[in-house]
């Protein structure tokens, strides 16, 4: 699995790191960015990921945080003292330790994925 993290994302944004797959955080980064960057509904849907518009609205909310819960490994959430929390709008999330950030994803490397830190917008 191709995997990227950023520190200081999240429901506890200063204190937890979130991990994701590449793929999907490039297009979450994009969601946002055109979120935050369009005037009109128009500038949105264009700026948005290709065949996203149709989906926008289901899939958009399905945040990273709760994603890993799908794929990230039970003991390394155990290990690093890792939360599965709840949100009022979006249900459970995982909150991992910020400042264990690269001892989680040295472990994830010793499993045999790629990870690497990522300045993209994906919490």
């Amino acid at each position: 699995m191709d995997i990227v993290y950023r520190a200081g994302m999240g429901s506890n944004s200063k204190d937890s790191v979130v991990f994701a797959e590449r793929r999907s955080a490039e297009r979450v980064a994009q969601i946002r960015a055109a979120l935050e960057n369009s005037a009109t509904w128009g500038e949105f849907r264009r700026a948005l990921p290709e065949g996203e518009w149709e989906d926008i609205f289901q899939d958009y909310f399905e945040w990273l945080q709760q994603v890993q819960l799908d794929w990230f490994p039970p003991e390394l959430i155990a290990k690093f003292g890792g939360d599965v929390g709840s949100t009022v709008l979006s249900g459970p999330v995982l909150d991992l330790p910020a400042d264990r950030a690269e001892e989680i994803a040295a472990e994830l490397r010793a499993m045999g994925h790629t990870v690497e830190e990522t300045d993209l917008d994906i919490a």
